[in-house]
């Protein structure tokens, strides 16, 4: 068979970040006998030319890959891939949907997926007296990551200052959590479940590993595993992590979804070789499909 080659692809700040997972990438590429080229986004240029789409690095027409994982947010750049026929791992409609809590909510709405009260607002929309929601408030950047851009509103000062740390951002506004400090990433593997992980921060609303919150391995009940892949059965995954709240009866709701998901608290809490199986998972797509 002859040896694949692909394009794992990330954005300088989060490279630099995340340099072991990029050479746990490299290593294992190599035990599976792929050609993996590590890029950064800046690195590529890319849109149409005589009438035709094209992809170019250092000025050149680029060599297309077979494959590209793309661990940058970039929507536009992964459908000009797709369209080239050269296949994207997460896909562009899962990168468009999971990156904007917005989409993501109406998107799933209305497919018995138990989730919180949001409203899509603009900072703007967000004063005294046109409140969706009676304090207290959580307000997000619609396309947050990480945990930023997230603020607690118990008053109309507090209003005022979200609303000057959010200007101009889309947003949603949703009601304080019944257990704040608490959620559970579940990792899914194209239509597996991988594995769950519970973070807790006793500190913060914010249950985020990165912000200080402890994390333990969570074992899903039948019936919470059953509410995982109803959200599963509705996309073309390639990794992501699906992240839940709880209410007041510890049951899950339905909370985000994760493109370029982390995978320090997976492997802190786990031997499993998440980078192994991912890169297994796409040559079996490569496989049936290409």
């Amino acid at each position: 068979m002859m040896r694949k080659k692909g394009w794992l692809i990330y954005e300088e700040e989060h490279s630099k970040k995340n340099e072991s997972f990029i050479q746990w990438f490299m290593e294992e590429s190599e035990v599976l006998n792929i050609d993996l080229t590590f890029l950064l986004q800046s690195q590529i240029s890319f849109g149409v030319r005589d009438s035709e789409l094209e992809i170019m690095m250092a000025g050149q027409t680029a060599a297309a890959p077979d494959f590209v994982i793309m661990r940058n947010i970039a929507p536009l750049f992964s459908e000009q891939l797709e369209r080239m026929n050269i296949p994207c791992f997460n896909s562009h409609q899962v990168a468009a949907i999971c990156n904007d809590k917005a989409k993501t909510h109406q998107f799933l709405a209305g497919k018995g997926i138990p989730m919180l009260e949001t409203f899509f607002v603009t900072s703007d929309e967000l004063q005294p007296g046109l409140l969706p929601l009676p304090y207290p408030f959580v307000v997000k950047s619609a396309t947050g990551r990480g945990g930023v851009e997230v603020f607690l509103v118990e008053n109309e000062k507090q209003l005022e200052t979200t609303r000057e740390e959010l200007s101009s951002l889309p947003l949603v506004v949703q009601p304080l959590a019944a257990v704040p400090g608490k959620d559970l990433r579940v990792y899914v593997l194209g239509k597996k479940i991988v594995a769950a992980v519970l973070r807790t921060n006793e500190n913060s609303f914010k249950a985020n590993f990165s912000l200080g919150g402890s994390v333990e391995v969570y074992k899903l009940s039948e019936e919470e595993q059953q509410l995982v892949e109803k959200i599963i059965e509705h996309f073309d995954f390639g990794l992501v992590g699906v992240d839940f709240l709880f209410n007041e009866e510890g049951q899950l709701l339905f909370n985000e979804i994760e493109d370029v998901v982390g995978c320090r608290m997976l492997c802190q809490t786990t031997d499993i070789n998440i980078v192994k199986l991912y890169m297994e998972y796409i040559l079996e797509k490569l496989e049936a499909k290409w």
